[in-house]
């Protein structure tokens, strides 16, 4: 959790001035870094797949 304070309307991601539309488990975020959170939990699942 960031300690800056939240730009209402806007992508919660760092570097990122997307206009936040999805909620996350990352925060609030625009649509790209949306798709890109839920690859990151899709790899990870996976990996936790092949490693049992």
């Amino acid at each position: 959790m960031s300690l800056e304070p939240a730009r209402v309307g806007e992508c919660d991601t760092p570097l990122c001035d997307g206009a936040a539309e999805t909620i996350t488990p990352v925060g609030y975020v625009c649509e790209g870094c949306a798709a890109e959170i839920a690859a990151e939990y899709e790899q990870a699942r996976e990996r936790d797949e092949v490693s049992r």
